[in-house]
Order: C-alpha cells, then sequence, then structure tokens
C-alpha cells in the first residue's frame, strides 16, 4: 500500500537529491497493468453474477496486490548515491555495494531461467524478464561477491553513472 501511495504521488522511496536512480520495471509494468485491468473486470461480472460480499472483497485485493507489485518496482529503484550502488528488487534491498568497492561496470546481457535473485559462489543476479544487462565487477568481495549482474531500463545510462 505505501508502494501504491508513493506511485500516486509520482515519489520513489531511497532516493535522496543528487542520488541517481536506476529503474528497471518499463518491461514488467505493461503485463502487470494488463493483468490488473482483466482482474477488474473479472471483478465486475463476478459482481453481475455472484452475490456473496466477500468475494468482491478478495476480488478487489487481487486488484490492488497486482497494482502494488507494479508499485513497488516503480517506486523502489536501484540507487547510486554518492558512497554506495544499491541494488533492489522491489521494496526489498537486496545488496548495498560501496563504490569504492566497484572495479567497472560494463553492459553484458544474458538470459537467464529460475528466480529473479540468484546466487552461487561468487555472483549475485538480479534477473528480470529472464535477463540482466549491467555487470558490475568487486574488489574487494561484497558479501563474498565479485560480480553482479543487474538488469536495467536505460544500460548504458546506469553504467555512464556508475563509472564516473
Amino acid at each position: 500500500m505505501r508502494s501504491l501511495w508513493l506511485w500516486a504521488r509520482g515519489r520513489r522511496a531511497g532516493v535522496g537529491p543528487g542520488d541517481v536512480p536506476i529503474g528497471y520495471a518499463n518491461e514488467q509494468l505493461p503485463f502487470l497493468i494488463v493483468l490488473a485491468g482483466v482482474l477488474a473486470v473479472e471483478t465486475a461480472v463476478v459482481g453481475l453474477l455472484v452475490p456473496w460480499w466477500w468475494i468482491h472483497v478478495v476480488d478487489v485485493l487481487a486488484v490492488l496486490q497486482v497494482l502494488g507489485i507494479a508499485a513497488s518496482l516503480v517506486t523502489h529503484p536501484h540507487v547510486l548515491t554518492p558512497d554506495t550502488l544499491v541494488l533492489r528488487n522491489g521494496g526489498r534491498t537486496v545488496l548495498v555495494i560501496p563504490r569504492s568497492a566497484i572495479v567497472d561496470a560494463r553492459a553484458e546481457r544474458r538470459y537467464h531461467d529460475g528466480r529473479t535473485e540468484q546466487r552461487d559462489d561468487e555472483e549475485l543476479r538480479l534477473v528480470v524478464g529472464n535477463q540482466t544487462d549491467v555487470v558490475v565487477r568487486l574488489d574487494p568481495p561484497v558479501d563474498g561477491l565479485r560480480r553482479v549482474r543487474f538488469r536495467a531500463d536505460d544500460p548504458r545510462a546506469a553504467l555512464t553513472s556508475v563509472n564516473a
């Protein structure tokens, strides 16, 4: 609900003045908006056919949940501050990387299967739409990680900001 409130007001969580937000939700938003629309139509149709009030409450909550997921992706972007790179997955902060640990960042599109957060011995992948397109190398390792892969709506702008 907080993300919906922020989204309605055009705000972003944890992005201060001078910080650079790095969005990652553009490819998922159309699907989530269409899904919310289909659920809203389904809510109206069920409202005409079924007289039970609690079914309508559940339907409205389903619409709000889908819109809340979309809102959390938009209002909680990755954030590059003067001191850190904060990587997020929706409303959850996944990793905070000190800028001093960033060796470099480069564009490298990869396709992945499975979960949105994947971690092996030295690499973390934050997958959106089954792909990542930015790789950040770390030295010294942060939380045991030497590489982090993540998705960005505009990889070139993200690389320019991270490498600056």
